[in-house]
């Protein structure tokens, strides 16, 4: 009678594939709305420019510059063109001017708790509004500099420009060295429109050109915001660290072998048998070790060519957790070493949290967020305990053979 399988198994196979699927688009969507700050009832946004759009008889929103001196404090200049009549009125009554301007100002601004010399002028039929905020940018490193003022990630809080365009102007001879979302960059200085939109997530790194200058503004960055990813990408991958961690003992503890899980090890061994044969080089340890690197890497450079950044990141720690197994398996058969294996597998869990890290969702912080991170060790877990199947099979024949 031949041997044939079962409707029922033919089904379950690409319904595994579905789910397995399913897991990861879950893992990605839940992962980019915990990075991108998902919330429920949030804080109505902050404003960029507090006046613009707001002064009665304003005809436009109006523009604000913002001026960074050499101490990261700076001056604030909001510009805001009114009609005629107004004008001729704020002309000819600076103290309704004033009014004008304090009734203005919308109570949600970025900088409205912060403003100090507040100075109001009209020329030309435009009101012009000038403040000092200090300390908008951070010095850490050297001469690098952060400008952390209008960072908010992690945080409920978002913004609204309330301007025709907004406008950073470093201090002289000072470069960018990031590339902040959304902003035109010119000779040092960056400019959003209402159109573009600011991130909560917006930083400039910046220092003196050159090298030295560009390593300066990074080690600053990291020396101001390491603390908050850290923090935030440990607790987050507590959870997900867990589950692949629970997998690796299940792997190591039980190790009874059905005739289906000899056959895919079989299967596995076959497959790469006729890879090494191919490419001449000997099925061991080594050899295994560059598996994994080479489907890590190779995860990680196609999910960037595909997707963007942050896809090739949680497909390139995907891979370095799921493959890990295969050496994993391998160990436990063939007696070597175990543990840095199991280290990394865990390890790299935290590694994709921090990557996206700070999280606010839906009102919780990271421990919230490493839950979705699950789906992701899931499907790391399902992959890898089939990979282990095979580096047990190659395990087990090496150490046949070395008796």
């Amino acid at each position: 009678m031949p041997c044939t399988s079962s409707p029922r198994r033919q089904f379950n196979r690409p319904r595994k594939f579905v789910i397995f699927g399913l897991l990861s688009l879950v893992a990605v969507v839940a992962v980019v709305a915990a990075s991108s700050g998902l919330v429920v009832a949030a804080h109505p946004p902050l404003s960029i420019c507090g006046v613009c759009d707001s002064v009665d008889g304003a005809t436009d929103p109006g523009t604000l510059d913002v001026h960074v001196d050499e101490d990261g404090d700076s001056r604030w200049v909001a510009r805001v063109p009114v009609n005629e009549s107004t004008a001729e009125r704020y002309g000819s009554d600076s103290a309704a001017l004033e009014a004008a301007v304090d009734d203005g100002w919308y109570r949600h601004d970025v900088a409205i708790d912060d403003a100090r010399n507040i100075e109001s002028s009209i020329d030309d039929g435009v009101v012009t509004v000038e403040y000092d905020v200090p300390e908008v940018a951070d010095s850490a490193v050297g001469d690098g500099r952060v400008l952390d003022y209008f960072y908010a990630g992690g945080t409920q809080y978002r913004y609204d420009v309330r301007a025709e365009r907004v406008t950073i102007h470093l201090p002289e001879e000072m470069q960018v060295a990031n590339d902040p979302p959304n902003a035109d960059q010119e000779d040092g200085s960056l400019t959003w429109t209402a159109d573009d939109g600011f991130s909560s997530r917006t930083y400039v790194a910046y220092g003196p050109d050159g090298i030295a200058g560009s390593l300066a503004s990074w080690a600053s960055v990291g020396v101001v915001f390491g603390p908050l990813l850290l923090s935030h990408g440990v607790v987050a991958g507590l959870v997900p660290a867990a589950t692949i961690g629970v997998a690796a003992i299940v792997v190591g503890r039980f190790d009874r072998q059905s005739t289906r899980r000899r056959a895919i090890g079989e299967r596995g061994e076959n497959v790469l048998e006729r890879v090494c044969s191919r490419s001449g080089l000997p099925l061991e340890r080594r050899t295994l070790l560059g598996i994994v690197v080479g489907m890590s890497i190779l995860l990680g450079v196609g999910g960037w060519l595909l997707f963007g950044t942050g896809p090739a990141i949680l497909l390139g720690t995907f891979g370095v957790a799921g493959t890990s197994f295969l050496l994993l398996g391998h160990g436990l058969e063939s007696g070597s070493s175990t543990w840095p294996v199991g280290l990394l597998a865990v390890t790299v869990p935290f590694v994709a949290t921090t990557a996206f890290a700070p999280y606010y969702v839906l009102g919780f912080g990271p421990l919230v967020a490493g839950l979705l991170f699950v789906p992701w060790a899931v499907g790391a877990c399902l992959g890898g305990y089939v990979l282990s199947l095979v580096g047990r099979r190659v395990g087990r024949t090496v150490a046949q053979h070395d008796t």
